[in-house]
């Protein structure tokens, strides 16, 4: 079993399950993987929640994938913004670390 002094908290995606009940979930945290991000571009506030929100939901679906391939996410829209972009590339190897690119 893993304690939690053994687990490293930035860019990672934890599943879960609560024993005694029909709860399973995955949290997750990506503060170096949106740092890297959000810095190579200027974008507004409210432009930089929708790429924070967009990079973490493909991270999260990216993570349940069994197969080691690239998840591509998209979503499109009619105002301001049309179109926000996340790439998820699983790990090569076991125990090496996934990348997201947003």
């Amino acid at each position: 079993m893993t304690t939690l002094s053994q687990l490293a908290w930035d860019d990672t995606v934890l599943p879960f399950q609560l024993d005694r009940t029909d709860v399973r979930g995955r949290i997750a945290r990506l503060d170096g993987v949106l740092a890297d991000v959000l810095q190579q571009h200027r974008y507004p506030a409210i432009v930089e929640g929708l790429v924070a929100e967009i990079a973490l939901l493909t991270a999260l679906i990216g993570q349940t994938m069994k197969l080691r391939w690239k998840l591509s996410l998209q979503v499109r829209g009619k105002g301001p913004i049309r179109i926000l972009a996340a790439d998820y590339y699983a790990p090569a190897q076991d125990g090496a670390p996934a990348r997201v690119r947003a």
